[in-house]
């Protein structure tokens, strides 16, 4: 049994203050838990904004972001790690000061352009030292955070679960962990089912989709295999379901989506929250 959470790429490519007040509005009245604030680099959302309608709806939100600008917490040059880890401790600081419960996201590498070749030991090194600079922020901070494997055609750094786990051994914080996206673990995981289940203890946060982003419940996967690993974490588990609107240009070109993928944005967020509650033993109303 986990808590639901509408993650904003539905909606918007990078969350601004002036389209929080129309989407808290909306989701009161659905199945959604909680809200997951998605922005690379925070320009035109303030803690003040989300800290009020957080408080007046009554919704919780979670923080998730990358690294922008081509800041890359495992790169060769000091000044471009550095800014990476500033912007770490940014998304630390307005996370606690928004009320935000998590942190999360894909924050290892550059972002800005597909990888090109095979990343060396130097490199997962450097990351490793980064985080441990960043420790002491991520250990004094309120929120849970949680890193982000994604696939081999977004990222050279961090693809499995595993390399993910050993990166959190590495650091070894209670508040620490990994962020399971179904749709890249789908791509990376060599056993999936058995790979959720044997990084369990490492999980803190989850990006729940249909295997192609589209709608919950009728792709290829096993999805009753995925609702009885759902159903055995803890019930402030949070898994906010995460899809992407190829209608808006911006979302299209960062996420590569050129296709609708059955549904609106929209209601796979909101439809998706009615399945997954009726699945897990926590459905909604009559």
């Amino acid at each position: 049994m986990v808590l639901i959470g509408a993650h904003t790429f539905a909606w918007s490519p990078s969350i601004q203050d002036q389209e929080l007040e129309q989407l808290f509005a909306k989701l009161k009245t659905s199945q959604i838990d909680f809200i997951e604030l998605a922005s690379y680099d925070l320009v035109g959302l303030t803690v003040q904004k989300v800290k009020e309608l957080s408080e007046l709806y009554a919704i919780p939100v979670t923080l998730c972001s990358g690294l922008p600008n081509g800041w890359n917490l495992a790169s060769k040059d000091a000044g471009n790690r550095q800014k990476a880890k500033d912007h770490v401790r940014h998304l630390l600081d307005f996370a606690n000061e928004c009320g935000a419960t998590k942190v999360s996201g894909p924050i290892h590498g550059d972002l800005s352009a597909p990888p090109t070749s095979i990343p060396s030991d130097d490199a997962t090194k450097r990351l490793v030292e980064s985080y441990q600079d960043l420790r002491d922020a991520i250990q004094q901070s309120k929120c849970i955070y949680s890193i982000e494997p994604l696939n081999r055609y977004q990222s050279n750094l961090l693809n499995t679960l595993e390399q993910a786990e050993r990166l959190c051994a590495e650091i070894n914080l209670q508040n620490f962990g990994i962020l399971v996206d179904l749709f890249h673990a789908n791509i990376e995981q060599g056993s999936l089912y058995k790979d959720l289940e044997s990084h369990r203890d490492y999980t803190t946060h989850i990006h729940i989709s249909g295997a192609n982003r589209g709608e919950l419940g009728v792709c290829h996967l096993d999805w009753e295999q995925i609702i009885k690993w759902l159903n055995r974490f803890p019930s402030t588990m949070t898994a906010s379901i995460e899809t992407f609107d190829a209608e808006n240009t911006i979302t299209a070109q960062r996420t590569r989506t050129w296709r609708c993928l059955g549904k609106k944005p929209e209601a796979i967020v909101l439809d998706g929250a009615i399945w997954l509650k009726e699945k897990t033993g926590k459905s909604p109303p009559k």
